[in-house]
C-alpha cells in the first residue's frame, strides 16, 4: 500500500482564489500547467491523479487562513466539514487531516478537534505557523498540543519555505518545535518538507525526539538528485522507519514515480546510493499506515 501523507483539498473560487496559486508555487520552474485544483471536479482529478501515481491513500488536509487573510480576500480556507465529507465519499481513498488555527479561539479549537476525531475519524492535526503567523512555541497555543496528546493523534506542521508573500519566513524554522518537543515530549509531530530549506535543522530535531517523523512534500520540485543527497544524510542520521512520503500537490500524480527509480538515477547520474525495497515500502507507506491507523 503507497499512502501520500501530504495532499490539500479545495476548489477555485470556494476556498481558494488563483492568486493564492501563483504566489505559492512561484519560483518552481517544474509546476504542472494543470494544477488539479484548477479542474472542475477537483476530487476526480485527485483520484485520478492517485491512479496515475499509484497512490492507495492520501491523507487529505483542511486548512483556515481566515485570520491573517480575510476570508473576503479569498484566502485558502477549507474547512473540516468539507474535508469530512470528501471523505466520507471516498473512504477507501482518503484520511482525514483536520485543521484549527490555534490563535483565534483555542477552546472553539479544542472542541472543533474533538468533533473531528471523535465523529469524522480524522487520524492527525495540520498547523501552519507561518500562514497563520504563530510561533509554536506560544503559549496560547498549548492547549491545542494537549488535546493532540489526549486524541492520541500526530500533530503535522508546516516548517520550511513557501512562496506566499504574507508568510513571514520568522515562523518558517524547524528549531521553532524544539521547545515544544521539550514541553510535551509525549506528542507525535510531523515535520512537513523536511523543513526546507533548513534541512539540517530538522535532522536534528529527528535525532533528539526520537519519535518525531519528517514528510518529503515538495521535494518533486526539484532536481532527483537533490533528494539522493538529502536521503543519504537521512538514513545516515535518522533510518528511513521516521520518514514518510508526500507529494504537495502539484506532484502528485508524478512524484511517485520519480521516488522509486532514485536507484535508477543515481546509477546513471554515478551518485554512491542505494536504497532497498524494504526501505522503499516503509516510507511509502508502511510508516505511514502504523502512524495513522491506515
Amino acid at each position: 500500500m503507497i499512502v501520500d501523507v501530504h495532499v490539500h483539498l479545495g476548489e477555485l473560487g470556494k476556498h481558494f482564489q488563483k492568486w493564492w496559486m501563483d504566489e505559492l508555487y512561484r519560483g518552481f520552474p517544474n509546476v504542472p500547467d494543470k494544477n488539479v485544483r484548477y479542474r472542475e471536479d477537483p476530487i476526480a482529478g485527485l483520484i485520478e491523479d492517485l491512479d496515475s501515481a499509484g497512490v492507495d491513500v492520501a491523507c487529505v488536509m483542511a486548512s483556515d487562513h481566515r485570520r491573517p487573510y480575510p476570508y473576503g480576500t479569498g484566502s485558502s480556507y477549507t474547512p473540516n466539514d468539507y474535508v469530512a465529507e470528501c471523505v466520507r465519499r471516498h473512504p477507501d481513498r482518503f484520511v482525514g487531516v483536520c485543521n484549527v488555527d490555534p490563535l483565534r479561539d483555542p477552546h472553539e479549537a479544542r472542541r472543533e478537534m474533538e468533533k473531528c476525531v471523535r465523529d469524522w475519524d480524522m487520524r492527525a492535526l495540520k498547523l501552519y505557523p507561518t500562514y497563520d503567523h504563530f510561533d509554536p512555541r506560544d503559549e496560547r497555543v498549548f492547549p491545542i498540543y494537549e488535546k493532540v496528546i489526549e486524541l492520541e493523534i500526530p500533530v503535522h506542521f508546516h516548517m520550511g519555505y513557501t512562496g506566499t508573500v504574507n508568510a513571514p519566513m520568522k515562523y518558517q524554522f524547524p528549531h521553532l518545535l524544539d521547545e515544544v518537543g521539550i514541553r510535551f515530549p509525549e506528542m507525535k509531530v510531523i515535520v512537513a518538507h523536511m523543513g526546507f530549506p533548513w534541512v539540517d535543522e530538522c535532522l536534528c530535531l529527528l535525532m533528539k525526539h526520537r519519535h518525531w517523523y519528517a514528510d518529503i512534500a515538495y521535494w518533486g520540485a526539484f532536481p532527483p538528485t537533490f533528494l539522493i543527497e538529502m536521503m543519504k544524510k537521512f538514513d545516515y542520521m535518522c533510518g528511513y522507519h521516521r520518514l514518510l512520503y508526500g507529494s504537495e500537490n502539484p506532484w502528485k500524480a508524478t512524484f511517485t514515480k520519480t521516488f522509486m527509480g532514485l536507484n535508477r538515477i543515481a546509477e546513471e547520474e554515478g551518485i554512491k546510493f542505494r536504497i532497498s525495497d524494504e526501505d522503499l515500502k516503509k516510507i511509502l507507506g508502511e510508516n505511514a499506515r502504523k502512524l495513522y491507523r491506515i
